[in-house]
C-alpha cells in the first residue's frame, strides 16, 4: 500500500489532535467512540477496518486490542504519519475518499467520522464506502447537519454546514445502505474547540432532556449503517431503509 513521503519532524500535534483535548473535543469523542462501541464489534478476529479521514488515528486505534487489520486514509499526509509513530500496526493511504484506491468487498467496518463535511461530491464518497465494504458488512458515519438550527446560526456568522439530514438520507438510500441506527448530538450551543466550563453541564442536559432522540433537526447526527446484500430485493431494500 503506498505510503506518505517521510519527514524528519512529526513531533507537533495536528489541529484535530489538540481540538480533541479540548472540553468540547473529549465530549465529541466520548460520544462517537461510545456509539461505535454499541454499534460495532471490533473485537473480531481477522477483522478488517477502515478509517477514512482517520487524519492522526483518533478512530483508528480503537481496533488495537484485538487482531484487526486497520486502513487509515486521508489527504494530510502529516497527520496519517503522527498515526503511523503511535501504531505501527496501522497501514496508512495518502488518498481523497472520493477515489479510493483499493479493491471491492474488502473491509467488514469503516469509518467516516466527521470528514463528509469536507467531501461536496456526497454521493461519490458514500459509493465508494460501499464500493469497498463487505456485503451485509458496517459503517459508521457522521456529519453537521444544515437542516439544524445551529447550522443556521453559524449561516450567519458566514459558516455552514455541507450536507442537510435529508440530503445525507436521499443519498444514502441511493447507495443502498440501510440505517440500523442513528444519535443527534452537539446541541450544546459552543464552538469546537470550546473549553468552557459550561460544557459537562449543557451535554447533560442534551442527554436528559432527550434532544439526542431528535435526530433530524440535530446539529450533528452519527449513523450505524449497513451495506445491503445483494440478494435482497428492492421490496425489501426500501423497508430496511425506511425502519
Amino acid at each position: 500500500m503506498e505510503s506518505p513521503s517521510v519527514s524528519s519532524d512529526f513531533s507537533s500535534e495536528t489541529h484535530w489532535e489538540m481540538a480533541a483535548k479540548t472540553k468540547m473535543g473529549k465530549y465529541l469523542t466520548r460520544l462517537e467512540t461510545d456509539f461505535i462501541s454499541k454499534s460495532l464489534d471490533l473485537s473480531q478476529e481477522k477483522l478488517s477496518v477502515m478509517d477514512v479521514g482517520a487524519e492522526a488515528g483518533r478512530f483508528s486505534l480503537l481496533p488495537q486490542n484485538s487482531k484487526a487489520h486497520v486502513v487509515s486514509i486521508d489527504i494530510n499526509a502529516y497527520a496519517l504519519r503522527r498515526l503511523k509513530q503511535k501504531s505501527r500496526n496501522v497501514d496508512i493511504i495518502l488518498a481523497d475518499a472520493r477515489y479510493l484506491p483499493l479493491k471491492d468487498n474488502i473491509f467488514d467496518v469503516v469509518f467516516m467520522i466527521e470528514v463528509l463535511d469536507y467531501i461536496p461530491e456526497l454521493d461519490q464518497a458514500l459509493g465508494e464506502c460501499m464500493r469497498t465494504l463487505k456485503p451485509e458488512a458496517s459503517s459508521v458515519l457522521s456529519f453537521g447537519n444544515k437542516s439544524s438550527i445551529k447550522a443556521h446560526l453559524k449561516a450567519m456568522q458566514g459558516k455552514s454546514y455541507r450536507h442537510s439530514y435529508g440530503e445525507i438520507m436521499h443519498c444514502l438510500s441511493i447507495t443502498e445502505f440501510t440505517i440500523k441506527r442513528k444519535l443527534g448530538y452537539s446541541w450544546v450551543p459552543l464552538g469546537r474547540t470550546s473549553q468552557s466550563s459550561l460544557v459537562s453541564v449543557l451535554t447533560a442536559l442534551e442527554k436528559i432532556f432527550g434532544l439526542r432522540r431528535i435526530v433530524r433537526y440535530s446539529p450533528w447526527v452519527i449513523m450505524h449503517i449497513t451495506r445491503h446484500s445483494r440478494n435482497m430485493n428492492p421490496v425489501q431494500m426500501h423497508l430496511e431503509s425506511h425502519k
